[in-house]
């Protein structure tokens, strides 16, 4: 009997606390931050972001997915104020991000000319969007 109850106790305790590790919830991030109207052709664009893993996943590899028409084109991003990454094929990625920990990316935009550049960013886990788009036209000026 006694036997019985430990083992109803142990099942109980899992039961409850198990979940609270679990990481099966489906990922997702959002981009918090603005992109500026207008920016120089004369010097690259800074654009500062804070990437949010709002689900209680981890993240990995982190990802912002760039889609720009217009005179700019992605360069890298630096994630955390330490690491600084290309860009390949419209992607950027740093690393891992743990269920709701939230980071600083700086993005960094190179002008090709003047005139407007449409930029979306997105977060994504690899080619995966995780969230939705953060989006906006920029002005590119000659000064």
């Amino acid at each position: 009997m006694l036997a019985g109850v430990a083992i109803a106790v142990i099942g109980g305790f899992f039961a409850v606390v198990a979940p609270l590790f679990s990481t099966s919830s489906a990922p997702s991030a959002d981009l918090a931050g603005a992109i500026p109207s207008q920016a120089s052709s004369r010097s690259p664009l800074e654009i500062d972001l804070g990437l949010d893993n709002t689900s209680f996943s981890l993240i990995s590899p982190i990802c912002i997915n760039a889609t720009i028409s217009g005179p700019l084109r992605p360069d890298h991003a630096v994630f955390q104020g330490v690491d600084t990454v290309q860009f390949h094929n419209g992607r950027v990625c740093g690393g891992a991000l743990s269920g709701q920990e939230t980071i600083s990316v700086k993005v960094y935009l190179t002008p090709t000319s003047t005139g407007t550049a449409n930029v979306s960013l997105t977060p994504s886990q690899g080619a995966a969007k995780l969230g939705n788009p953060l989006r906006g036209a920029i002005a590119v000026t000659p000064a």
